[in-house]
C-alpha cells in the first residue's frame, strides 16, 4: 500500500478503501456529500458510509442490507474500511496471522479461473450440453417410486407415481400421488391392537395407505410462480384442505426477500453451470480461515489445483463409446468410491450412469454410516435411480425410482383452471380465496 498504512481499531483491521478495492480489480467512487463509498466488480456493488455500520451488497440486481460490527472512518484524507467485510463482500477468503500481525486476503475467484485455464473440460461441457436436452422443447414425463424408512423401529413404507408435461424446463403441469403405510409403525409404538385408535382414525390411515395424498402442480419457473392443489380423503378430512382450492407461491419474490439470487438458481437448475463459479463457492464454504501468511496461498492453490483436475479430460478413461471417471479414497475410517460413465454417439453424450458409495465408522462409538447413490439415463430417455442410507440400528432408508421422458406435443397448463379459488401461501393469514382470471 503506497500511501497509507493499515490501522487497527476496536479489535478490527482497517485498510484504505481505494487501495484494497482497486487491488481486487474493483472500481471505487466516493460521494463527499453523503460520505458514501461505492466499489463495483464483476456485477457486484458494495456500498458503505462513513460513520455508519449499515452497508449493502448488490448482486444480479438484488440488494442485500448488511450490518457491520464496525463503521468506516476518515483519517489523514483517506477513507478506511473494515477489511474483513470489504474482502468477503467480493468473495475473498480472509485470514489473520497473529504471529506476524498480517491480514491475509485470497481472491478465490481469480485463483480458480487461473487454475481451470490450465486444463481442458470438453467431456464435462458435452455432459452439460446433454443436460439441456430435456430443457428444450416439450416433454411428457412419468415416474414411479417406492421407499422404506425405519428409525430403529417398524418401517414406514411409501410409494407413488408422477405424470406431467414440461416445456423448456420451465413451464410445468404435473400430478403426483403419494401413498404411505404407517400402520406397522403405529402398532409397534402402541403395542398393537390399533393403539386405541377410533374407527375414523383407522379409516384415515387406510385411506393414506390405499388412496394416498394427491397433488397437482402447475407453474412457470421463469416467472417464479407455482400453484399447488391437494386431494385425497386424508388431506380433506384430517387436515381440512379443500381439494378445490389452489395455493400459489411466488418463488422469485420469496428468494428476493431472502436476498438470494433466484435467476442464478434457475441457471443451475437448467444445467447452465459455471464450473469455476461453483468451485469458488464450494471453496468459500469449505476452506478454513488461513493463519499463516507464508503458506496460506500455496496451500489453497494446491487444493484448488487438485479439485480442478477431478473433471479434466485426462481424468477420464475410454472404453468403446464410454468415457469413465473413477475415484476411490480411504482415509481415517471413511471410504468413498465414485464411478461416472458417459456414453458417446459421435461427439455427443447420449446417456450416463453414476454410482457412488460412502462408508464411515465412528472410532469411538463404532457406529457405521453408509450412503449409496445410483442414477442412470439411457439414450431413449428412460431413467432409474436408487438411494440407500444407513446409520447402525438407528436409521435405514431405501428409495427406488423409474421414469421416462417422451417428446410431447401439447404445452402444459401453467395456471389453475379459470374461476378456481387461489390462496397465496405467503399471505396465508390474511388472504381470502378469489377467482383466478383466465390466462
Amino acid at each position: 500500500l503506497s500511501d497509507a498504512a493499515p490501522e487497527a481499531r476496536d479489535g478490527r483491521t482497517f485498510l484504505p478503501v481505494r487501495a484494497v478495492f482497486e487491488a481486487m480489480g474493483a472500481q471505487v467512487s466516493y460521494d463527499a456529500a453523503s460520505g458514501a463509498v461505492t466499489a463495483v466488480r464483476d456485477g457486484t456493488t458494495v456500498t458503505m458510509t462513513l460513520g455508519s455500520t449499515e452497508a449493502s451488497v448488490t448482486m444480479d440486481g438484488i440488494t442485500t442490507p448488511v450490518v457491520m460490527d464496525v463503521a468506516p472512518y476518515a483519517h489523514d484524507n483517506r477513507t478506511y474500511v473494515p477489511v474483513r467485510f470489504a474482502a468477503q463482500a467480493f468473495g475473498c477468503i480472509v485470514g489473520w496471522d497473529a504471529d506476524d500481525r498480517t491480514v491475509i486476503l485470497i481472491d478465490t475467484e481469480k485463483l480458480v479461473e487461473d487454475t481451470i485455464a490450465k486444463y481442458d473440460y470438453t467431456l464435462l461441457e458435452k455432459y452439460l450440453a446433454y443436460g439441456q436436452t430435456y430443457s428444450t422443447g416439450i416433454w411428457d414425463m412419468e415416474a414411479a417410486f417406492d421407499a422404506e424408512l425405519a428409525l430403529g423401529v417398524a418401517p414406514i413404507t411409501m410409494d407413488g407415481e408422477l405424470t406431467g408435461t414440461v416445456a423448456d424446463g420451465m413451464q410445468m403441469d404435473a400430478a403426483m400421488t403419494l401413498r404411505m403405510d404407517l400402520q406397522e409403525l403405529l402398532d409397534s409404538l402402541t403395542e398393537g391392537a390399533g393403539g386405541g385408535m377410533s374407527t375414523t382414525d383407522t379409516a384415515l390411515l387406510d385411506s393414506l395407505a390405499d388412496e394416498g395424498i394427491g397433488m397437482d402442480i402447475r407453474g412457470d419457473l421463469e416467472r417464479g410462480q407455482l400453484y399447488f392443489r391437494f386431494g385425497g380423503d386424508f388431506m380433506t378430512t384430517a387436515l381440512g384442505v379443500d381439494e378445490n382450492t389452489w395455493f400459489s407461491m411466488d418463488m422469485a419474490a420469496m428468494y428476493e426477500a431472502m436476498g438470494m439470487d433466484y435467476s442464478g438458481l434457475l441457471s443451475m437448475a437448467a444445467g447452465d453451470v459455471d464450473y469455476s463459479g461453483l468451485l469458488s463457492t464450494l471453496l468459500a464454504l469449505a476452506v478454513t480461515e488461513p493463519t499463516d501468511k507464508d503458506t496460506a496461498y500455496s496451500d489453497l492453490s494446491a487444493a484448488v489445483d487438485l479439485a480442478a483436475q477431478l473433471l479434466r479430460d485426462d481424468a477420464w478413461t475410454a472404453s468403446g463409446n464410454d468415457r469413465i471417471l473413477h475415484y476411490s479414497l480411504e482415509q481415517g475410517g471413511a471410504a468413498a468410491d465414485l464411478t461416472f460413465t458417459l456414453t458417446l454417439d459421435g461427439e455427443d453424450v447420449t446417456a450416463y450412469d453414476l454410482a457412488a458409495e460412502i462408508t464411515a465408522t465412528d472410532p469411538d462409538s463404532g457406529l457405521a454410516v453408509s450412503l449409496t447413490v445410483a442414477e442412470a439415463m439411457d439414450a431413449d430417455g428412460n431413467m432409474t435411480a436408487n438411494l440407500s442410507m444407513g446409520m447402525g440400528d438407528i436409521l435405514s432408508m431405501t428409495m427406488d425410482m423409474t421414469g421416462a421422458y417422451t417428446q410431447g406435443t401439447s404445452a402444459p397448463e401453467t395456471q389453475p383452471p379459470e374461476g378456481a379459488a387461489v390462496v397465496d401461501l405467503l399471505e396465508m393469514g390474511t388472504a381470502v380465496p378469489e377467482a383466478q382470471p383466465a390466462e
